[in-house]
């Protein structure tokens, strides 16, 4: 009985600390790092493809299918292995997995692939894949790399999402086709360099809340 009970609250004292984990890992790999606002990572196909809500939507399942099962691959690439040859391993595997991908996304939606051109292939070699591969994933334990990945891709694709939702009606004044009152439309924002602008204002923004955030806590 009095082991049972042991074992009891051992479990409620490691509930907490697994909770606190998880938060922290979340927090650290989708907000506090998140790829594209934080860190700068895979920001050329954003600019150049994400003019438009639907657009982004096209771009957000590419990369993240792309990127995951690259991620994963390269994973168990042996990290004794030069580091020149393990990036050369990583580009290998992102081909690889590019080939099925091509096929199946081709199958589903042939119209916005070919509509991103040269920047679909060249996802398999993404800074994100390339930089946070060594940097961040591969030096972690399979599980906390998996979540770390995942909620990485996650904390990218909520900010593609929002980004050309916000951008196709600033500088077009609709959404989807819907005109939307809008009492001025930015036409400007719809070019590369607009993106560019848009997005370093989006950066900008997210940095001052997170300042706010900290600053208000406790």
């Amino acid at each position: 009985m009095l082991n049972d009970q042991t074992k009891l609250r051992s479990t409620n004292e490691a509930n907490p600390k697994m909770n606190n984990n998880f938060k922290s890992l979340v927090y650290n790999s989708a907000i506090k790092r998140n790829p594209i606002l934080v860190s700068g990572m895979a920001v050329a196909p954003v600019v150049v493809l994400a003019d438009t809500f639907m657009k982004s939507v096209s771009l957000v399942i590419t990369f993240s299918l792309l990127t995951v099962f690259t991620l994963l691959v390269s994973s168990f690439v042996s990290q004794k292995i030069v580091y020149t040859v393990r990036i050369i391993l990583y580009a290998l595997i992102g081909a690889l997995v590019y080939v099925p991908a091509a096929i199946f996304l081709n199958a589903v939606m042939p119209n916005e692939i070919v509509e991103m051109g040269v920047y679909f292939p060249l996802l398999i070699v993404n800074s994100f894949i390339i930089s946070y591969s060594e940097t961040a994933f591969f030096i972690e334990n399979k599980g906390n790399m998996i979540l770390d990945i995942l909620f990485s891709v996650l904390g990218y694709d909520i900010v593609v999402l929002i980004f050309g939702f916000v951008r196709e009606i600033i500088s077009t004044g609709e959404f989807n086709g819907k005109i939307i009152a809008m009492p001025m439309i930015f036409s400007g924002f719809s070019e590369t360099y607009g993106g560019f602008l848009l997005l370093g204002i989006f950066a900008a923004l997210f940095r001052g809340i997170i300042l706010l955030v900290q600053k208000i806590k406790p």
